[in-house]
């Protein structure tokens, strides 16, 4: 016996749909996925590079009452963020920047030594302690971050006679905006 067919709300056979309506389907929504992606490609805006300034020692000096550290400084990506002069870093925009220092003496010295960083009025906004002796080449470092304001002048200073300290790449210091 066959089943009987069933037309009267009951099974109805069904058509095959056309082939042609799948790869249009299909068609449409690659086409739809690569018009997003460009999209995002050309509208997307990439992040401004990371501003950095780095000095390291070029030359110091000590008067009277007064110690001169003259840096050699090399910034990337900071055209309105920081300008740089030999002896201190202004900030042109406010903002958090991270700032790190590293003092390295070459010989053991009588007194403990630090490095310093100060912004004017003579406001001190760290300071790192490191040994007179021990290690014959002694350093002291730090790094932190600050939220600084347009127009603070910042300086970096050391309480070491220029014959004891080292020059170069040795004694530096820098900031990144973050």
């Amino acid at each position: 016996m066959e089943a009987p067919n069933l037309l009267e709300n009951g099974n109805i056979p069904q058509q095959r749909r056309c082939p042609c309506c799948k790869v249009a389907l299909y068609t449409s929504i690659f086409g739809l996925i690569a018009l997003s992606v460009v999209t995002c490609l050309l509208l997307h805006k990439q992040p401004p590079e990371t501003c950095w300034a780095h000095g390291f020692l070029l030359n110091y000096s000590t008067s009277s009452n007064k110690a001169t550290m003259i840096w050699e400084w090399n910034l990337k990506h900071c055209d309105d963020l920081v300008q740089q002069n030999r002896k201190h870093l202004i900030i042109k925009q406010n903002g958090n920047y991270f700032i790190y220092a590293q003092i390295s003496r070459r010989k053991n010295v009588t007194e403990l030594f630090s490095v310093e960083l100060y912004k004017e009025p003579n406001i001190s906004l760290n300071k790192a302690i490191g040994p007179k002796a021990g290690d014959e080449k002694g350093m002291v470092n730090f790094g932190r971050p600050f939220y600084l304001q347009k127009g603070d002048t910042l300086y970096c200073e050391a309480n070491i006679s220029p014959e004891a300290i080292r020059m170069g790449n040795d004694t530096y210091w820098g900031l990144y905006k973050i």
